[in-house]
């Protein structure tokens, strides 16, 4: 808005958001390498099938269907070499968790402005919302042992309305049905914690008489 000027602007610690769909990723690829060097022992494919396994906890969209794929090309395989290009399949299933999350983390920005404080969301539907630093009703942080080890932290703004619209989990950031936001992994959180208050409780000129 004219006038309005940006005091800090940031997104998610890509360390932390992309860390399990890339471990998932590079779990593919050593799959997909036992694969293709498949030499008919059973040791290769119970450390093929374990790989298919161990894709699951990683994504709960795409982990079922990638150890799924896994363990049927894995069979598939044993039985016959020449099908070793199906492993593409479980591969593919295993690197779009990472592709998606890193493209949802692209888009995903915090701003705190003179005005107000802005949350941008989403990829393909990219979801903007603000809210005036008058609505907002408390601010705190939370830092678990992982975040606080790596110096992240999460800052949950409780406001007195609006982004109940949007209850789904965005890598990052998470809305909450009842009018609030919470900035997931975000550096340096004591400092944003510290001038996000500063400007929302801000001393208010007494009005003249």
């Amino acid at each position: 808005m004219q006038g309005e000027k940006i005091i800090w602007e940031s997104r998610p610690a890509g360390s932390v958001v992309l860390l399990r769909p890339l471990l998932m990723m590079i779990v593919a690829l050593i799959f997909a390498a036992i694969i293709l060097t498949y030499d008919g022992s059973l040791l290769y494919l119970v450390a093929a099938l374990a790989l298919a396994a161990l894709m699951i906890p990683f994504d709960r969209r795409f982990g079922i269907p990638a150890a799924i794929a896994g363990a049927a090309v894995a069979i598939l395989v044993s039985l016959d070499r020449s099908l070793a290009l199906l492993v593409l399949v479980p591969v593919v299933l295993g690197a779009l968790p990472m592709i998606m999350t890193y493209m949802q983390w692209r888009h995903t920005a915090f701003a705190l402005t003179d005005r107000r404080i802005i949350s941008q969301y989403g990829f393909l539907n990219l979801q903007h919302s603000d809210t005036g630093l008058d609505k907002v009703q408390n601010i705190s942080l939370n830092q678990p042992l992982l975040e606080r080890a790596f110096g992240f932290g999460d800052i949950s703004i409780v406001t007195s309305g609006g982004l109940g619209r949007a209850i789904r989990r965005q890598p990052g950031i998470r809305l909450h049905s009842g009018g609030g936001v919470v900035w997931e992994n975000v550096p340096k959180p004591f400092e944003v914690e510290k001038m996000l208050s500063s400007y929302v409780y801000r001393p208010v000129a007494a009005m003249p008489a």
